[in-house]
């Protein structure tokens, strides 16, 4: 494929150049007509001379009595401009010739508005008396688009050709004499280059408005009005739109030309801003092109009503702030990477060649000749193809922009479940086996509330990138798209799934056993902005069916990774957290942990029936300004998110280790201290060991040690769960059921699970006193607990009341703001000595 695409692009280039060879060589032949002037194909010998009548007064007649008088140098030292100012023109004709010449006299200025030309014979008299001009009426379309008279010098004669130019827009008016056969030639070259250039012209408005009416995209009819007002323009200039409107059309737009200059100029700046987009973005150089294009509308307006001399010299300085603003607008969308405007960019420099050639030829700046009267001509040309060519780039860019959104996603590039459908497809059509493979991030949705969008997009990157690596190594994950060098192999489904298909006839064992060791292999840790994000990953597979449709194929392998042991576990997120959790809030969290920033604060267990403080709950603080007044349960949130529970869980137990031995030196051997357990916290290698070591280094008998699970943790995975709760239990540490009454968990739990105590969660206790349904559910709960031999603590208690009512209930503990909130382990100590506890 590659092959053949480099094949036809080379064919193209041959085509380009055999074209430009023709073109070359069918303007070498036109561009030769103003060579064979009579002074060099005849015996005629010229001289010219010239006079100018600032004044306007000058008659004929005086005119021809000082003939003398004129400034004896060729036309091309004339000071050409819009001067309102009488032109007289001398040309002495010498035929020293023995037989008579035919010769045609041509004006090239079918803009002038009167042209009076005075044949005389040696002694000044006046032979013929010709008046041409776009105000003469009575004249032939050719003499309107071709000024020129025909007239004969006799052998051995000497004859005068006087002209008057009186006009009030563009004055330069070129004479060249021509033989009969030299001036068809030059009729040819021009009607053959205008027939060009408008039949050129017109094809492509054609064509871009059918391309408008299937596209709607408003810049084909910009495009449109472009080349209509190239076409007014330069029908008025050179003189062929005598051939394309009707008479009256003609000589409006030649009255009025600068109008024409301000339209192409307005259409020009508002191609440039809809072809370069601006329109969409609203930016600062969108509201420049706008003021620009407002300003050009009202001094075209005001040109209907302003004399062409003062409105061109206007427009010439107009046309500088146009070309400013083009290439500020062009310049920064180079800079972005805009590769398909390559051809508009080029089609700027004809423009702006042409542009500069037609007032530097007008004013007389630059010598006069057939090539350089059609430059402007030819850059408009050569312009309007490449910006045909810029468009059809642009179609071809949105196509496969539209193409690329359609099968990537929009944030991370990467491809998506269109390219996984195709796949599949081409699958079923060759009757292939396969499988399709799943991996997730897992929690990555928790992910989303810490990470920006930009850096979650960053992580499946990675992710993919590593995965791919990986695949490359095995060559029975197959390509999802093979037009590209990188041929990948993965689909982003999004919500941190990534998929990839396996065409190998394998056992599911064996594609399980495959799939395991590619998942261990994908990165432990990822850092962004200095934090060092813990990950893990959930996998699923589903074989392909040959009964089934995509949609199934793919619902059956979400399902397989729902089921699968590695699935994530669900965290307690009822609660609203008052905290925007952000990524800098994690790497200044784990930064703490590591640097021991944080602490462990205590509340108070009171046993209600003697009053007896029997423990405490060992609770996570984060002293230090600013954080210290962040809730502690987003912290713990944050830690489940961000793969941190683990190592928080290892160091809450230390520290809580630490106090317990720190309470038994000060004489509180029966202190217990209650410490919380995630589900996340079955991901820790040899967690048991770890405990039993943990105690062994701070010489603390396991029965001082409590751990308190909620109810969302048990519904995780409950085959691990038991066998963790038995395992403490056997160890001697007690494991209570937090947070009764919150969770989902059927009542089969307490069946299940080898609990010492219930504790009751607040959200019931604090209503007490007042609400009778929650005085109902929790009397309800004690005698429940107390018939399964389990002890209640009622966390909560903030007044006295809520205290008899409890201890009326024959509720076993009691915790709360009543006895104390939670403190420092220095402060409780204190609070312990004071309330006199005996052990």
């Amino acid at each position: 494929m590659k092959n053949n695409h480099l094949r036809y692009r080379f064919i193209a280039v041959l085509i380009l150049l055999f074209l430009f060879y023709v073109i070359a060589n069918f303007a070498s032949h036109l561009v030769t007509p103003t060579r064979y002037t009579i002074d060099k194909t005849t015996p005629i010998y010229l001289s010219q001379s010239y006079l100018i009548d600032d004044t306007k007064n000058l008659h004929t007649q005086q005119i021809l009595d000082n003939l003398n008088s004129f400034t004896a140098k060729p036309f091309e030292h004339i000071d050409w401009n819009f001067t309102p100012r009488n032109y007289w023109l001398l040309v002495d004709l010498d035929n020293r010739s023995q037989q008579n010449e035919k010769i045609v006299a041509h004006f090239d200025n079918p803009m002038v508005d009167h042209l009076t030309v005075y044949h005389l014979d040696s002694h000044n008299n006046i032979i013929t008396t010709t008046r041409l001009g776009d105000l003469e009426s009575e004249l032939s379309l050719f003499q309107y688009s071709v000024p020129h008279i025909r007239l004969t010098i006799t052998a051995q004669s000497k004859q005068k050709l006087l002209l008057k130019v009186d006009t009030t827009g563009i004055s330069k008016t070129p004479v060249n004499l021509y033989g009969e056969a030299e001036f068809q030639d030059l009729t040819r070259s021009q009607t053959a280059i205008w027939g060009i250039f408008v039949g050129v012209l017109i094809m492509a408005a054609l064509y871009n408005l059918v391309l408008f009416f299937g596209i709607k995209d408003r810049v084909y009819l910009i495009y449109i009005g472009y080349i209509i007002s190239a076409i007014i323009l330069m029908g008025g200039v050179l003189g062929f739109g005598f051939y394309l409107w009707p008479l009256s059309w003609q000589l409006f737009f030649q009255k009025y030309i600068v109008v024409s200059n301000y339209a192409i100029a307005l259409f020009t700046l508002a191609f440039c801003t809809m072809f370069l987009r601006y329109h969409k973005e609203q930016c600062w150089r969108y509201k420049l092109s706008i003021y620009l294009m407002l300003l050009m509308f009202c001094l075209g307006i005001s040109c209907f009503f302003i004399a062409e001399n003062i409105a061109a010299p206007i427009f010439f300085a107009v046309l500088v702030l146009l070309y400013i603003v083009c290439i500020i607008m062009i310049y920064r969308k180079l800079r972005s990477g805009f590769r398909w405007a390559k051809f508009y960019v080029v089609s700027w420099i004809p423009l702006i060649i042409g542009a500069a050639i037609q007032p530097l030829e007008l004013t007389g700046v630059l010598p006069y000749s057939f090539a350089i009267r059609h430059a402007f001509l030819v850059a408009i040309l050569c312009e309007v193809v490449l910006m045909a060519m810029a468009l059809a780039d642009r179609v071809r860019y949105q196509r496969e922009k539209t193409l690329y959104h359609a099968t990537h996603t929009e944030q991370t590039k990467l491809l998506n479940s269109a390219m996984l459908k195709q796949a599949y497809m081409s699958l079923q059509l060759k009757q292939r086996r396969a499988s399709l493979c799943l991996i997730r991030i897992t929690d990555f949705h928790s992910l989303s509330h810490i990470l920006n969008q930009t850096q979650s997009s960053q992580l499946v990157v990675a992710i993919a990138k590593s995965l791919e690596l990986q695949l490359s190594k095995e060559r029975e994950f197959i390509n999802l798209e093979s037009n590209l060098d990188t041929c990948p192999r993965i689909a982003d489904l999004s919500n941190g799934v990534l998929a990839f298909i396996s065409i190998k006839t394998q056992s599911a064992q064996s594609l399980h056993d495959k799939l395991t060791k590619i998942r261990k292999s994908l990165p432990k840790h990822h850092p962004v902005q200095g934090f060092d994000l813990q990950l893990s990953y959930a996998m699923g597979y589903c074989i392909l069916d040959g009964e089934s449709g995509f949609d199934t194929w793919l619902q059956n392998g979400y399902f397989s990774l729902t089921e699968a042991p590695q699935t994530s576990y669900p965290n307690n997120q009822s609660k609203l957290i008052p905290v925007t959790m952000n990524i800098s809030l994690a790497a200044a969290f784990q930064n703490a942990l590591k640097t021991n920033q944080l602490t462990i604060y205590h509340q108070p267990q009171i046993d209600l029936r003697t009053g007896q403080t029997i423990g405490s709950e060992a609770l996570l603080r984060w002293p230090n300004a600013p954080y210290e007044q962040i809730n502690i349960e987003a912290l713990i949130l944050l830690a489940e998110r961000t793969g941190l529970i683990n190592k928080l869980t290892l160091w809450v137990l230390e520290q809580a280790c630490q106090d317990i031995a720190k309470f038994n030196h000060a004489g509180f051997f029966k202190h217990k201290v209650s410490v919380n357990l995630s589900a996340k916290n079955l991901m820790i290698h040899n967690l048991i060991e770890k405990i039993e070591n943990t105690l062994l280094k701070h010489n603390v008998p396991a029965k001082q040690l409590k751990f308190e699970l909620t109810e969302s943790a048990l519904i995780a995975n409950q085959q691990q769960m038991i066998h963790l709760v038995e395992q403490l239990t056997r160890l001697g540490i007690e494991v209570i059921l937090d947070d009764f009454g919150t969770g989902y968990s059927s009542l089969n739990c307490f069946v299940s699970y080898n609990f010492s105590t219930l504790k009751i969660d607040k959200s019931f206790i604090i209503g007490l006193p007042t609400h009778s349904a929650n005085r109902v559910i929790v009397k309800a709960a004690i005698e429940m607990a107390h018939s399964l031999g389990l002890k209640v603590t009622a966390e909560g208690v903030e007044d006295v009341t809520t205290q008899q009512l409890l201890k009326a209930m024959e509720a076993d503990y009691g915790q709360g703001y009543y006895y104390s909130k939670a403190i420092a382990v220095d402060d409780y100590l204190l609070w312990l000595a004071e309330n006199k506890q005996a052990n």
